[in-house]
């Protein structure tokens, strides 16, 4: 696997460290892989995703102490991330002007573009040539600024301070070198490690034969930790106290109601030493019981089923009480690991958006489902009359009302928020009943025009692009000239896809739309919409190909 390393912008002076980096470690250049993240902010955001490298600035013999990075990283490390100074080397920087080859002098530049170390490290230059502060541009690298003076028109002059290389690579004209201030300018580059190596320890699983625990086991295990637990339901041979003593990190994942008292009923056995976890959806009532004790406390809230990968999911983590160096590190790196969108949070704060994005959705799909009930209307003969996205909504009441109660009895119930949101939804509800009672147009338009600006424009653009993203899916799964093929996930090989998409090519069917999804974990459907009538010959031809084919079978729906 290639070394990731993350840096500023191309044909910048950190671009040119990097590759000085590489060879002072005496690696191959063919074994490493440079990322341009176009800020070293996101530099280190980047670093801490996962093994990689980095290479900052961190001081300027001119400008000093670059402060958005040097206090970044302190930010990072306090947090617990293990970002190791591999390396360092002080760069000689030699600042060059350039502009578009119609621009014969530097006199003749109306604006002057770089990064804002870098015009500050040539400010008497720039002083000396008419470019007062007003009519320089600050922009994310001196790269990225030699990148936009060449897309300018002809009759532009605006330069750039970049080194040569930015020049050569883009066309520009050198107008003058070594422009700096100081001719002994040196910036200080550090190549930074992140290992994100989770430490093996002992994983204590309270629970451990229940759905979540057991997608947990397989987790640390994959880690290279060892997992025990207990479990009242379906006995391990060990007690709750037992798994207790014997590890060095618990996770406690039982039902909401029983967590608390669950915690509680192992104090006496628990070290200060240890790390104490739990993955319940609600957090105030399992974090206080944990910091009953004196051991390391973080309460985590995976959002997803526990049938679905980390990958692109969402985990709020809790830190309560994460103040060892040691278990800092171990936290953030078993996050890293699950590749989850990690959020921070206080258990107070937490609860308080659960009320909204679980609560009152569950509570808003329930009722639905209760009044379609109440009323005896027909479900399915109400589907009939729906549009794709209104068959959505309804998918949303019927995944509610399959699924077990407990798990939403407890959500609902446990959370302390909860009386007071749905307090506030029923006064609404009662004005609107009001609203409608007397025919209230204005009052009612009103509502939308609060609701709107407070959502704000962002929030509502992001929504109606995904609305129209989720209506072509839609357009894949329910349109007249779609078909879903469906396999054995066991079947499942590399280039399946790839296959099914010859087949159709060969008869020049051209394909709108693909959808994959795996169900129940056993059966993954492609559902494949294309530009022919379904009835047509060509796909009908196709689609008995496929239907003939032994390894992996296939059954063609709808």
């Amino acid at each position: 696997m290639k070394k990731k390393i993350m840096v500023l912008d191309a044909f910048t002076n950190v671009h040119e460290a990097a590759l000085a980096f590489i060879q002072r470690q005496d690696w191959r250049v063919v074994d490493c892989e440079i990322v341009f993240c176009g800020s070293n902010s996101e530099v280190l955001e980047k670093l801490t995703e996962g093994a990689a490298y980095a290479v900052v600035p961190i001081r300027n013999s001119i400008a000093g102490e670059v402060t958005k990075v040097t206090e970044g990283l302190a930010k990072f490390r306090e947090a617990g991330y293990d970002l190791q100074e591999r390396d360092r080397f002080d760069l000689q920087i030699n600042h060059c002007l350039m502009a578009s080859q119609h621009v014969n002098r530097a006199e003749e530049l109306e604006r002057v573009m770089s990064h804002e170390q870098a015009m500050e490290q040539c400010g008497k230059y720039l002083d000396s040539i008419g470019i007062t502060p007003d009519r320089r541009s600050k922009r994310d690298s001196t790269g990225n600024a030699a990148k936009a003076v060449a897309k300018l028109g002809p009759n532009v002059k605006i330069g750039a301070i970049a080194p040569k290389a930015a020049a050569e690579e883009y066309g520009l004209k050198i107008l003058a070198e070594g422009i700096q201030d100081v001719p002994d300018n040196k910036t200080t580059f550090v190549l930074l490690q992140n290992e994100a190596m989770v430490r093996a320890v002992v994983v204590g699983i309270v629970g451990i034969n229940g759905r979540f625990g057991q997608m947990l086991k397989g987790f640390f295990e994959q880690l290279g930790c060892s997992v025990i637990g207990s479990d009242e339901k379906n006995s391990t041979g060990l007690s709750n106290a037992e798994v207790v003593l014997q590890s060095e990190v618990v996770v406690f994942s039982v039902p909401i109601k029983s967590t608390p008292a669950v915690i509680r009923s192992v104090l006496p056995s628990i070290r200060e030493t240890q790390l104490l976890m739990d993955v319940t959806s609600v957090k105030q009532p399992a974090v206080e019981a944990m910091l009953e004790s004196k051991a390391q406390v973080v309460g985590l809230h995976p959002m997803f089923r526990p049938e679905v990968p980390f990958d692109g999911q969402t985990v709020v983590a809790c830190p309560a009480r994460l103040t060892a160096p040691d278990w800092k590190t171990w936290v953030v790196n078993m996050l890293t690991a699950t590749r989850a969108q990690i959020k921070w949070s206080t258990p107070a704060e937490h609860d308080g958006y659960m009320t909204t994005v679980q609560v009152i959705p569950h509570l808003g799909n329930l009722t639905s489902a209760l009044l379609i009930t109440e009323v005896g209307v027909s479900v399915s003969e109400s589907l009939a009359f729906t549009s794709p996205f209104y068959r959505v909504m309804f998918s949303l009441m019927g995944r509610l009302v399959s699924q077990s109660s407990d798990l939403y009895t407890s959500i609902v119930m446990e959370n302390p928020e909860t009386l007071t949101m749905l307090e506030r939804r029923i006064a609404i509800e009662q004005r609107l009943v009001q609203m409608i009672r007397d025919k209230d147009q204005a009052a009612f338009e009103e509502l939308f025009v609060q609701a709107n600006m407070h959502f704000g424009q962002d929030v509502t653009k992001e929504a109606n692009e995904l609305f129209m993203r989720i209506l072509g899916v839609l357009s894949t799964l329910y349109g007249k000239s779609s078909v879903t093929l469906e396999f054995s996930k066991a079947q499942s090989r590399p280039g399946l896809l790839e296959r099914v998409s010859k087949v159709f090519s060969q008869r020049q069917i051209n394909l709108t739309g693909i959808n994959s999804v795996v169900l129940d974990g056993q059966r993954l459907q492609f559902t494949i919409s294309f530009e022919q009538s379904r009835a047509s010959d060509e796909v009908r031809r196709a689609l008995e190909e496929i239907e003939d084919w032994s390894d992996p079978k296939v059954e063609i729906l709808n």
